[in-house]
């Protein structure tokens, strides 16, 4: 897809898209829970407790009140191993690499200053309320978690969510930063019955939505996927309802995430019909490409047949 620079509207504000904009390529899983008023202090004990009872065995590693973090001994990293150096906590596998525990992170009841941006904000799907009036935050986060499989990272992420939430109950949303994700506390909640891959997408993974200025084309995309590698999903498209673009790119992005992201690019999948219905009889062809809005990244770009927008080529 070759797209010349444009401008996107979302509701009443017009957004200028920045190529220069570029995702890293992987990034730290962090999540934000989000406060109207501080939250009140627990000694380290009691989050002690509450992380050892959601993760198993664990080793108080830094007792600060206010970042403690603590080693997870079920949930381990793999690193090649350098003769001569000394690792705590770790394990010789006997092929040269060690394992060492992931860390689990906190930093409790800090002052909220994030500014964001108008592209940013203009893509809180999920949370209806006043996102200024945030003015503390906890922040959870993994050290050493990028060296792991991705599912295994995610859990990690989510558990470390449900142990924070049940220390400072007070909390009444979670942002993610890496994704723009802005939920409630509650839709955390009710999704904590759901799999590892329902519970992350949820939280984490955000499907986004822009119209082309001065046309009827727009994009829907997902972002959240590049933090641990993967590819976000791609639609530009026109003549179909949005809200049945963002329901088919999340159940993609769930589809990939489930089985290893299996799809290659020129692989056919299903597309949707004049229902806005998943169907076996519409095929669309994929392919691999950088995204259409920043931050500029990996993403699968589905060719949506007579709904396609924007150039393509095809190959």
């Amino acid at each position: 897809m070759n797209v010349p620079d444009r401008r996107m509207i979302m509701s009443d504000k017009q957004l200028k898209q920045d190529v220069s904009d570029k995702a890293p390529e992987r990034t730290m899983l962090m999540a934000q829970l989000l406060f109207r008023e501080k939250p009140e202090e627990i000694p380290v004990s009691e989050l002690q407790k509450v992380v050892e009872e959601i993760f198993g065995e664990i080793d108080l590693v830094y007792d600060a009140p206010k970042v403690p973090f603590f080693a997870l001994k079920n949930y381990r990293a793999t690193f090649q191993k350098e003769e001569g150096k000394e690792y705590n906590h770790s394990i010789d596998n006997g092929d040269g690499t060690i394992s060492l525990p992931v860390l689990a992170n906190f930093i409790i009841g800090e002052e909220f200053k994030t500014e964001l941006d108008p592209l940013t904000k203009s893509q809180f799907w999920d949370f209806k309320g006043n996102f200024d009036e945030f003015k503390y935050h906890t922040s959870v986060f993994g050290m050493l978690s990028g060296s792991m499989y991705y599912k295994q990272e995610a859990e990690l992420f989510l558990k470390e969510i449900e142990a924070a939430l049940r220390c400072f109950p007070t909390a009444e949303a979670i942002y993610v930063p890496h994704s723009g994700k802005l939920t409630t506390v509650d839709y955390f909640r009710e999704g904590m019955g759901l799999d590892v891959s329902s519970r992350f997408i949820r939280t984490a993974v955000n499907a986004r939505f822009f119209r082309i200025e001065d046309s009827e084309d727009f994009v829907v995309d997902t972002l959240g996927f590049f933090a641990f590698g993967g590819a976000d999903v791609q639609v530009h498209f026109h003549g179909m309802k949005p809200d049945d673009v963002v329901n088919y790119v999340y159940n993609i992005a769930s589809y990939q995430f489930d089985a290893d992201f299996p799809i290659k690019s020129g692989d056919t999948i299903d597309g949707l019909d004049e229902n806005g219905k998943i169907s076996q009889e519409i095929q669309w062809k994929t392919q691999y490409e950088d995204s259409l809005i920043q931050p500029v990244r990996a993403v699968l770009d589905i060719n949506c047949g007579e709904y396609a927008a924007g150039n393509r080529n095809n190959t």
